[in-house]
């Protein structure tokens, strides 16, 4: 009966350490690994990053949320990243790479599978009062070699702005939801404060805490990968810096935060900060703790403390119910050395997450299609101990010494239960429950020497090495039945005891060469030492019959070491009209072996790949920024996809590889173009992205149907396809107007991809579309009232060959944004968001109208504090269905409906700025450092 009314349910609502950390330091390289296979109540995720050219991108930070982990790793130098003993098969990746677009995409997975390879993820101030200054012209970024400039006085925003308000204002600037802030649609990575990092150089916390009217400049830097020096070459790859150049006479300053929040639903958040800063010298002491249910889809917290306070920032989380409390400490202050300054960072977190959450899944085999109705239930605590140094050291002959050493222990203790209705390819009920006790011990070691041989001559070396180990228990047990009316005795029973042990080392050299012949030629040499060793060893036990005994055929062993040395060179000429030619070309040593399975069966492989690209620029005043460049590059297969001996990862997942694969080879364009036209104060920029790949590496899919125990074990073996392509392109442009201090923009992308994957022998293609148009206007119609609105348009479509419909997910919604002023001390605010939702499976569009409102009111003094009452979803309608795809097939689920509530907030921010100490009269240099 339970599995019964689960079922019904589920149908009628489907439409709507101990503490010890060691420091350790090597002088070696930079990755994060985790391990391969777990049990099926628990599995590895791993995936492979990739830039517009298709390179792997290393050094990424890429974290893995769902209703029962929050995990973080970090690309190794083939752009590899993995998560071991995620709980959930139903996750939110997020990634963020120097240089490169964040990436943000929730994942639904088939929860028998211990192993998930994810497809490979691509990422191309108050001058004066309001009511008193009238603009006509705004003069706009000023553009300065690598560096964009903007004047805070051509601004114009209200007393006690932050730096968000002013940045939202600069044409060609975007800031997001979750307070990540773009030019020209390329994410900003770090902040520097007159010319010095700023704290860990968190861009979302500078504009939020920063006065808008401390600012002078504001400064966007093309720097190298590294974001810490300028680039030797116009066409090297670059990441953008915000560099924040404040007032001569405000630029040091004091900042305290005591804020508090309670309200309905047992919401409690609350936090305390001092912050000093004067050029290098900073020190900053935080704590907080917040309290809130889970699932509920975010949308704008009306008022003034949400946009200020890091605390009282919402960001949409997986699940339907549930509650989270988390905890968070932490205490960092810069040492000087003679020439080096050391900045110290210690952070402690502990987070409790209980979670329910419902889905329905269809995923499609040879054999026919699996029909999937989920309950999940989890409870997890997680606690992180981590230790960060960073580190600048300055020579008297032109040198520097820069780099940062991290150091990560954790714990996590979780429980999981899934209850699973599964029906059409096979037809049973699933009920699955795990405990998992874990331990990690992490650290990152990264440092750059820099040094100037001679005026035309200059040297960079690369030091990295991370490490990154696990052990975890686990005690789970699956039961299988087949009628899913009686649950009296289960037809198949699996009680399992893993222990499991990982970990990756990964060491790397890198030496660069730059070499200017004269002012328009110029050369670069790169040569590199890597190196990749990982273990995975999971031991299992079986319970049956009373008794425990060891079972080999679900236990795992694999060790792998990869040595790269790859080698390039790039030349660049640079004409007098502006154009410059880059030709580049590589070779990359490429040998892994390794030994898998129980009987250590060895794969050893080694290849000669070539890399080579061909990079064109046109820079000039009229024409504006164009860049042109094609890529070509080869990928070598994986361990455990060359490795030709069946692979029991459990009991319902085998892989069989293919020593015979081919080396992927894949083709990049990549155009982009961008230009102010000052006289139109318009800022443009589009960028065209497009990938073909060639022998890339498809899993072969079949499935084994059990007719006793109506169980489906999948098999995975490995061929080499051909035909997977990828478009896209983005627009944005921003516009200033005189006219009510207003500002347009309008930004969005289109992206089509085709994936072909095997089902069986047969091959299939899903075809997916993705589209994300957005359109703001800001204006000052009266001098007591701020005006922003906003048209957004989202949606995916997914055309797969295995199934006769195609699936989607399509999303159109408009919001307004009222702030009324009153007497100069009162504010009210007023959200209204109307939602056209229309998905896969549901007859009926969902309309969603929601209503945020709040009144605020400015006490003390000197106003610097806030008292806040705030209502959310006053209508009770904030609930939409959350899609994602695969390959294979897709998944379902619907946010909280319990999303209506009420906060009562309070907020006391004084802060005090004044002249620097390092202020001797002599003036400032172009960044804002003093002489």
């Amino acid at each position: 009966m339970f599995k019964k009314q689960l079922y019904r349910s589920f149908i009628i609502r489907k439409t709507n350490f101990n503490l010890l950390f060691i420091v350790i330091g090597f002088l070696f390289s930079n990755a994060n690994l985790t391990a391969q296979t777990t049990p099926s109540t628990v599995r590895n995720v791993t995936g492979i990053l990739r830039d517009s050219l298709n390179k792997p991108i290393s050094g990424a930070d890429i974290r893995l949320i769902s209703a029962k982990d929050t995990l973080k790793a970090t690309t190794n130098i083939y752009g590899f990243f993995g998560f071991a003993k995620v709980r959930s098969a139903d996750f939110l990746i997020s990634v963020k790479a120097l240089g490169h677009q964040s990436f943000n995409r929730k994942y639904f997975n088939n929860d028998t599978k211990t192993l998930i390879n994810l497809p490979p993820i691509q990422l191309g101030i108050k001058e004066e009062q309001l009511e008193n200054v009238t603009i006509t012209r705004l003069k706009g970024p000023a553009i300065k070699g690598d560096t964009t400039e903007f004047w805070a006085k051509d601004y114009i925003v209200r007393d006690f702005a932050r730096l968000e308000d002013l940045l939202k204002r600069m044409e060609g600037v975007r800031i997001d939801a979750n307070g990540t802030v773009f030019y020209n649609d390329e994410e900003v990575v770090k902040t520097l404060f007159n010319g010095a990092q700023y704290f860990n150089g968190s861009v979302r916390e500078a504009i939020k805490e920063l006065p808008a009217d401390i600012i002078e400049r504001i400064q966007i830097i093309d720097m190298d990968e590294s974001g810490n020096a300028s680039k030797k070459l116009k066409t090297d790859k670059s990441v953008k810096v915000l560099n924040i150049v404040t007032k001569a006479d405000k630029s040091a300053g004091k900042m305290l935060d005591f804020t508090g929040e309670g309200g309905s639903q047992s919401r409690i958040r609350a936090a305390a900060s001092i912050k000093n800063i004067d050029e290098s010298n900073q020190f900053s002491a935080y704590g907080d703790y917040q309290q809130e249910p889970l699932g509920i889809r975010n949308t704008t917290v009306p008022g003034s403390l949400a946009k200020q306070n890091f605390i009282l920032m919402r960001t949409n989380s997986e699940g339907m119910n549930g509650r989270l409390k988390n905890m968070n400490a932490g205490i960092a202050k810069n040492f000087k050395f003679k020439n080096t300054n050391l900045f110290s960072d210690l952070r402690y977190s502990r987070t409790i997450n209980k979670n329910t959450a419902k889905s329905i899944g269809e995923n499609y085999y040879e054999d026919g299609n699996l029909y999937k109705e989920t309950v999940r239930e989890s409870t997890s605590e997680n606690g992180n101990l981590n230790l960060t140094n960073n580190f600048v050291s300055n020579f008297k002959n032109n040198s520097s010494l820069v780099g940062a050493l991290a150091v990560t222990i954790g714990t996590n203790d979780s429980n999981s239960s899934n209850k699973s209705l599964q029906s059409g390819l096979i037809d049973n009920f699933e009920d699955a429950n795990s405990a998992v006790n874990s331990k990690k011990l992490a650290y990152n070691f990264n440092t750059q020497y820099r040094t100037n041989i001679n005026q035309n001559l200059s040297f960079n070396l690369w030091l990295i090495s991370a490490y990154n180990a696990n052990r975890s228990k686990n005690n789970s047990i699956t039961n299988i039945y087949k009628d899913t009316l009686n649950f009296i005795a289960a037809d198949s029973t699996l009680h399992q005891f893993k222990n499991i042990k990982s970990r990756g080392f990964v060491n790397s050299i890198k030496n660069e060469l730059n070499w200017n012949y004269n002012k328009q030629l110029k050369f670069k040499a790169n040569l590199n030492f890597d190196s990749n060793a990982n273990l995975n060893d999971t031991n299992t036990s079986i319970a049956e019959n009373e008794s425990i005994s060891y079972d080999p055929t679900l236990s795992y062993f694999q060790k792998d070491v990869t040595y790269q040395i790859p080698i390039s060179f790039k030349t660049e000429y640079a004409l007098k009209n502006g154009l410059t030619i880059s030709p580049v070309f590589g070779m990359r040593n490429n040998w892994i072996k390794g030994e898998i399975g129980l009987e250590k069966n060895k794969v050893s492989r080694y290849d000669l790949l070539p890399e080579t690209a061909f990079d064109v620029a046109y820079n000039n005043s009229a024409f504006g920024q164009l860049r042109i460049l094609v890529s070509q590059n080869f990928r070598q297969p994986s361990l455990n996809a060359l490795n030709p001996v069946p692979n029991n990862a459990t009991p319902y997942y085998t892989t069989i590889g293919n020593p015979n694969l081919k080396n992927s080879e894949i083709l990049n364009y990549n155009i982009t173009y961008s230009k102010f036209f000052r006289s139109l104060q318009l800022n443009t920029s589009i960028r065209f992205l497009s990938m073909a790949s060639k022998n890339g590496v498809g899993a072969v899919t079949s499935t084994i149907v059990d007719p006793d125990k109506n169980t489906l074990t999948t098999v995975n073996t490995f061929a080499n396809i051909d035909g997977q392509k990828s478009r896209m392109i983005n627009f944005n442009f921003g516009k200033s107007l005189s006219i009510f201090d207003s500002n347009i923009q309008l930004n969005g992308y289109i992206s089509q991809s085709d994936n072909p994957y095997f089902l069986n022998e047969a091959l299939e293609m899903r075809k997916s579309t993705m589209q994300n148009w957005k359109a703001d206007f800001m204006f000052h119609p009266k001098k007591w009232l701020e005006i922003t609105t906003t048209l957004e348009y989202l949606s995916q479509v997914d055309r797969n060959s295995a199934s006769p419909v195609k699936t989607f997910n399509q999303l159109f919604k408009g919001n307004l944004n009222l702030n009324l002023y009153f007497a100069k001390t009162w504010n009210m605010n007023f959200y209204l968001e109307q939602n056209i939702n229309h998905t896969s499976n549901s007859e009926q569009k969902m309309t969603p109208f929601v209503l945020n409102m709040n009144i605020e009111k400015r006490i003390f003094k000197k106003e610097n504090g806030i008292i806040s009452f705030v209502i959310m979803d006053l209508t009770k309608q904030n609930y939409l269905v959350n899609y994602t795809s695969s390959d294979n097939g897709y998944q379902q689920s619907l946010t909280n409906r319990n999303s209506n509530y009420f906060l009562l907030q309070f907020s006391w921010q004084p802060q005090m700025w004044g002249k620097s100490q390092f202020d001797n009269g002599q003036g400032r240099k172009g960044n804002g450092s003093f002489k």
